[in-house]
């Protein structure tokens, strides 16, 4: 049976093993006058401004040619000046997804007119060659709408590209792509590969 001053000794080195411990604890939470509303605020704003800096938009101006168009017929126009809008979100470095309306412009022949546009969402992965140019390239799926003089037509389909960007600043640089929507329908019984190239600005938001 303990005496009582063994029992002392022992409650005090009880006491001077776990001190250190509970002084760390404590060390580590916040003081009394620690503000959570503002730092939670912050901790929002700093990931919201992490999640914007990723974002990209812009435009592009350029002119549009459909192939097999007028491979049987003579006095049509298969070119048009075309132009898009798009938005895309980079996940690294490297590669980027993207979302983009285009309107490719109007074909003619024989009295005959074709009105293409489409929206499209696409992978992007690129190419830094040094800190001021990089090129891409881009595939994805588009969905294409054809407003034929004889009818109306839709479908979706494959779309890819290539292009190179040149930075003007830190939140601008000057694009250049070529891209191609495959098989549109472009009347009752014609499809057509139509290319587009273009020139734009990309704007980082951040």
């Amino acid at each position: 049976m303990k005496t009582p001053l063994q029992i002392f000794a022992v409650r005090v080195l009880i006491s001077l093993t776990t001190l250190p411990l509970f002084s760390n604890v404590c060390a580590d939470l916040p003081s009394a006058g620690f503000n959570y509303a503002k730092a939670s605020a912050a901790y929002i704003d700093q990931s919201t401004a992490s999640t914007l800096d990723k974002i990209y938009f812009g435009g592009s101006f350029g002119a549009s040619e459909a192939e097999n168009y007028c491979s049987v017929t003579s006095g049509c126009e298969n070119k048009d000046s075309a132009w898009k809008g798009f938005v895309g979100y980079k996940i690294n470095e490297r590669f980027s997804a993207e979302a983009a309306y285009t309107s490719i412009g109007d074909l003619h022949k024989k009295g005959t007119t074709s009105d293409v546009s489409a929206f499209s969402v696409a992978g992007v992965a690129n190419i830094p060659i040094n800190d001021q140019f990089g090129v891409f390239g881009k595939a994805g799926f588009a969905h294409w709408k054809s407003a034929n003089t004889d009818s109306e037509k839709s479908g979706s389909g494959l779309t890819y590209g290539v292009g190179a960007k040149v930075s003007l600043s830190e939140t601008m640089k000057l694009r250049a792509e070529w891209e191609r929507l495959p098989s549109i329908s472009t009347s009752n019984t014609e499809e057509s590969d139509i290319d587009m190239m273009s020139i734009g600005i990309e704007l980082s938001t951040l």
